[in-house]
């Protein structure tokens, strides 16, 4: 019984581990995109038009009223 206690600890403690690696990586990834959309805030319309316009892309919004 004390071997299961001790493998439920171990895993739970991995488990955490894991879970703190995972967030400071999530973390650094979200910090990362908001400082480049804060950095493309007044560039990315201009950026997007242009691209649209190169690859002759619509944005189409179908409305539909029952």
């Amino acid at each position: 019984m004390a071997a299961l206690s001790d493998l439920v600890v171990r895993f739970s403690g991995s488990a955490g581990s894991s879970y703190v690696l995972f967030s400071k990586g999530l973390s650094r990834a979200l910090l990362i995109f908001f400082d480049l959309a804060w950095r493309l805030r007044i560039q990315f319309p201009y950026l997007y038009l242009i691209a649209s316009m190169i690859f002759n892309v619509r944005v189409q919004v179908h409305i539909e009223i029952h």
